[in-house]
């Protein structure tokens, strides 16, 4: 246990009986073990965390690899084959909510656009008026 002989823990026993006293010794004891099983529980979950995350970065790895193979193999076929292997979607995985965002945008744009030659004509009619 830890290193120590029986020895050791025989005089460490000795020891505690003398400072502590034969009524406390039973409840230092509790908290010792309270303590230790407290330190054993998070380096257990230090260690599962560590893995998980060395397990999420290996999974980005590959998954990096996997995206350069496909790149490659993109590159590789001619323009002129006939095979749509979907590779342009694999890559670009949000090419839908980027329209989307784009024909939001040209909306507005166009709204904007309307409520200024609006204003512009209101304030044309004005000018007329005051003329």
């Amino acid at each position: 246990m830890f290193g120590f002989g029986i020895g050791e823990i025989l005089l460490i026993a000795i020891v505690a009986v003398i400072a502590l006293g034969p009524e406390k010794l039973p409840d230092a004891m509790v908290k010792i073990a309270r303590l230790f099983n407290t330190v054993k529980k998070g380096l257990n979950d230090a260690k599962t965390t560590l893995d998980n995350e060395l397990n999420i970065s290996e999974l980005r790895n590959e998954a990096n690899k996997f995206k350069a193979q496909i790149e490659d193999t993109k590159s590789s076929l001619s323009v002129d084959t006939k095979f749509d292997l979907g590779l342009d979607d694999i890559l670009k995985d949000d090419l839908k909510s980027d329209t989307k965002q784009t024909n939001q945008n040209s909306e507005v744009e166009k709204i904007k656009e309307k409520f200024a030659k609006a204003n512009e004509d209101k304030a044309i009619k004005k000018d007329e008026e005051i003329k």
